[in-house]
């Protein structure tokens, strides 16, 4: 194999030539690919190349033989063969397999670099199409906030103009002044809301507490959140009677009875 293996590794190589359809394949592309190699760097001959020859050769029949003049017939241009004397640039087997390793080589780095582009690219891609889905899920979160407090205004709109509500306001007991709450109950549906206006915020374990007052007792309608919620009206349990109602402080999530030290805020029923 263009002497580039031992002897003993050539007949190996011939043997699996012979046995494996697939190595002789690829052994008759690689000598293909030489031969167009080789065949890609051949020079031609000058166009003169022949006349050149042709002087030459009777120059040097003249100067070495001067005192023999013999008659000789001169044979035509046409009758003279021509051998190619000009040296050919070869090139080594070893020399060959050298550049295709390069060209390999740049292939491969080439498309490497190709591919670190298009990686880069496809990270930034993605990268911005999470953005936007971020983005988008953001202003999804906003708009549905947004629809909903429009919602709620509604409400409270349409039950600020339903004379059949009753709006009763909550003014701080002696030992809280100064804190208000305002209750819109409505007697024939019993739907009651609670607007928490100016209330303390209570400790993490506590949470106020809004009580009915049907003759002298207190009936539980449920506990409410101040903060942020404090300036929208909150839905409360429904209230069938009541001739007032206050507001305790109490364990969170509510109690039983109310604890009537802890009352903030207390407003009677009107008529």
């Amino acid at each position: 194999m263009i002497g580039l293996v031992s002897e003993a590794e050539n007949r190996e190589m011939e043997a699996a030539i012979q046995q494996h359809p697939e190595v002789k394949a690829a052994v008759d592309a690689v000598q293909l690919d030489m031969e167009k190699y080789v065949m890609m760097y051949a020079k031609r001959p000058p166009v003169d190349l022949k006349k050149q020859i042709l002087n030459k050769l009777k120059q040097d029949t003249v100067a070495n033989e001067p005192d023999i003049p013999v008659a000789q017939p001169v044979a035509g241009e046409e009758e003279i063969p021509v051998i190619d004397y000009a040296p050919k640039k070869t090139v080594s087997p070893l020399r060959i397999w050298q550049y295709g390793a390069a060209a390999a080589f740049i292939l491969l780095v080439a498309s490497a670099v190709m591919n670190i582009a298009y990686y880069t690219k496809y990270n930034d891609s993605r990268n911005q199409y999470a953005s936007l889905q971020s983005s988008q899920s953001a202003f999804t979160v906003e708009k549905d906030s947004l629809t909903a407090q429009l919602h709620h205004a509604q409400e409270e709109l349409t039950m600020m103009k339903d004379p059949a509500f009753k709006w009763i306001k909550m003014l701080g007991t002696p030992r809280h002044t100064g804190n208000v709450a305002t209750i819109c109950w409505d007697p024939e549906s019993k739907a009651t809301f609670i607007l928490a206006q100016k209330l303390p915020e209570p400790p993490p374990d506590m949470q106020y507490q809004l009580w009915a007052i049907v003759n002298g007792k207190c009936i539980d309608a449920g506990v409410f959140a101040t903060g942020d919620l404090s300036a929208s009206m909150q839905k409360v349990k429904d209230v069938v009677n009541a001739q007032a109602f206050a507001v305790t402080l109490e364990k969170k999530g509510g109690s039983p009875t109310p604890t009537l030290d802890q009352m903030f805020v207390a407003g009677k029923v009107a008529g």
